[in-house]
């Protein structure tokens, strides 16, 4: 009697040869090749594909479905504070065309730290003051 060690998903795991099947032809699921599909899975079909193996001796059919749809949710935004020199026109048109904010009373530029971390200007940070 052998007991087999392989483990046990609730989850299908693909055939790691299906990984290096390159594909032959992709259709829409109003397509000849995907018609019978798109009434099997209806509005979930996404495409239908023929794959093919190393050697082009054998094809696999395989079939694109939605799952699911949700909304994407972001997470808030962290500000910071840049102050750049009164005279430096080319870093404030950069600012300006990023969609950042002038604080005429702060005398500062605010925007996301994302934005600034992209144009290099994290050494200019300044604190935040209301």
């Amino acid at each position: 009697m052998t007991t087999s060690s392989a483990p046990t998903s609730s989850r299908a795991e693909p055939d790691a040869r299906l990984a290096s099947l390159r594909v032959a032809k992709t259709y829409a699921p109003g397509q000849d090749g995907a018609k019978r599909f798109a009434k099997r899975y209806g509005s979930q079909l996404v495409c239908v594909r023929h794959r093919l193996d190393a050697c082009g001796t054998m094809r696999h059919t395989t079939v694109e479905l939605l799952i699911e749809s949700t909304p994407i949710t972001t997470r808030a935004r962290s500000l910071v504070a840049i102050r750049i020199p009164a005279a430096d026109q080319p870093t404030r048109q950069l600012l300006i065309a990023c969609g950042a904010k002038w604080r005429w009373k702060q005398k500062y530029w605010l925007l996301p730290r994302l934005v600034a971390k992209n144009l290099g200007m994290l050494q200019r940070v300044v604190p935040i003051r209301e």
